[in-house]
């Protein structure tokens, strides 16, 4: 669920994915798949089908994905890391890359906190990142880092109960500050997921908040036109990543967060953080 940078090599026929013999295309929406999966998963391949007819409405927030997806449906955990060449992610339940994810069988860890709506939109939002952002000849060059794409996936899939609080995030920062989680986050999320990811979602809606969302779009824009992500973050954004990560550690800091509502915060002095530039 949560780690899909990593390149996967060999997502072929070979191990756990040469068992997927049941190939369903779909057309949903404005979104075309095609669900590989084994004949005894037809439960769970009617759940994953039944969340991909459901994640249109999230993907349309970002316009939606440009090329069809292929999803691979594994039986077990273990042939999840198998196929993804990773071993000890315990939490891991998908992969994503550019136009394929391969989910682990909702049967084996589905829990009422954990919806597979949920999941299924947080890995779909990575392929629709990917895809506005590069070609599939280009976009690991991007070097889209993991606070940007995580904290996209998670505000985009609703799973906020899922992660630590901003006062939380806030004192997890206070108590390991010489960590940076920004450059460090993809090392940092092997053994601490929640926390990293909990920090992706608050820079990113931080981000949202303060930029917009159409100053999200641009960055993923230029991206798609050649620059890597922090080239195309200082000329969409308008401030170079440092800063903006300077900015975010401050907000975190200065608890600026405390006290704000509908219509603001109830510390004058503390607007600043939630001011667009």
């Amino acid at each position: 669920m949560r780690y899909s940078w990593l390149v996967l090599l060999g997502l072929g026929c070979a191990g756990p994915l040469g068992a997927l013999r049941v190939e369903t295309p779909l057309e949903l929406g404005p979104h075309r798949f095609t669900l590989r999966s084994e004949e005894k998963s037809a439960a769970d391949a009617q759940r994953i089908q039944s969340a991909l007819g459901k994640a249109t409405a999230g993907l349309s927030r970002w316009g939606g994905l440009k090329e069809p997806v292929t999803v691979h449906l594994v039986s077990s955990h273990d042939d999840l890391e198998a196929a993804v060449q990773r071993r000890g992610y315990g939490w891991l339940r998908a992969w994503a890359r550019y136009d394929d994810v391969i989910f682990q069988a909702p049967s084996t860890w589905t829990t009422k906190d954990e919806p597979v709506e949920q999941l299924v939109l947080h890995e779909l939002t990575h392929c629709l990142l990917f895809q506005r952002s590069g070609t599939r000849e280009t976009w690991l060059e991007k070097k889209i880092p993991l606070w940007f794409r995580e904290g996209m996936a998670v505000s985009t899939a609703g799973q906020a109960r899922l992660y630590p609080s901003l006062e939380d995030s806030a004192l997890w920062l206070q108590r390991n500050a010489g960590v940076d989680a920004f450059r460090d986050g993809e090392t940092l999320s092997a053994d601490q997921s929640a926390e990293m990811y909990g920090l992706a979602l608050h820079a990113f809606n931080f981000l949202e908040r303060r930029y917009g969302k159409e100053r999200i779009e641009e960055l993923m824009a230029i991206m798609r036109g050649s620059a890597d992500f922090e080239t195309a973050f200082a000329k969409a954004i308008g401030v170079p990543v440092e800063r903006f990560q300077k900015d975010f550690e401050n907000f975190l800091r200065l608890r600026a967060f405390r006290g704000a509502g509908r219509g603001g915060h109830s510390r004058p002095e503390l607007r600043q953080w939630l001011e667009k530039r």
